[in-house]
């Protein structure tokens, strides 16, 4: 992994679980809330000559490995067939590992434009965009200086553990 830090910000120290500390490297993503560090390795794995004939990488295809506090814990991948989650339909990322992390139907629903991310497991939604904020969020990023954050805070559900909330916040990231 590189260490050349791309972008970071901190934010919403008001929330009940917050604040978040978010750093963008050039093949990772860091995000840290309370104690609980979590960073995904997107560095990619493919051998070189794959690479030169598709120079484009598809990170989740592959997996993504999740440690918290330094020790691997999941691997994020597509769900087979899932959509595009360009507009309409949302796209899945499943999410596998350790279960002292992973809970019981652990997954990420996502569309693109704009930007709606929900972390749900089998006990229900744990992180969520707003619904009414994407939009702001997707404005302030593109056209704001620094704007290298959002503005308006997810919807975070009661009993969320501070690592789920850094989950969703690192996998937020990968998709700007």
């Amino acid at each position: 992994m590189s260490d050349r830090v791309r972008y970071e910000w901190s934010r919403f120290s008001r929330s009940w679980w917050g604040p978040v500390h978010v750093v963008v490297r050039v093949n990772s993503v860091e995000a840290t809330v309370g104690e609980s560090r979590v960073v995904l390795d997107l560095t990619d794995r493919r051998p070189a000559d794959v690479r030169r004939k598709h120079p484009m990488p598809v990170p989740f295809r592959e997996g993504v490995p999740v440690e918290l506090d330094g020790q691997q814990v999941a691997v994020v991948t597509n769900a087979p067939k899932s959509p595009l989650g360009i507009f309409f339909r949302r796209a899945v990322r499943q999410v596998s590992g350790d279960p002292s992390f992973v809970l019981p139907g652990m997954r990420l629903t996502l569309r693109a434009l704009p930007v709606f991310l929900t972390l749900r497991a089998d006990s229900g939604t744990l992180v969520s965009t707003r619904r009414w904020g994407a939009p702001w969020d997707d404005v302030t990023w593109h056209f704001s200086l620094p704007g290298r954050f959002g503005v308006v805070p997810p919807r975070v559900a009661r009993g969320t553990r501070p690592e789920h909330v850094a989950f969703w916040f690192a996998m937020r990231e990968t998709h700007r």
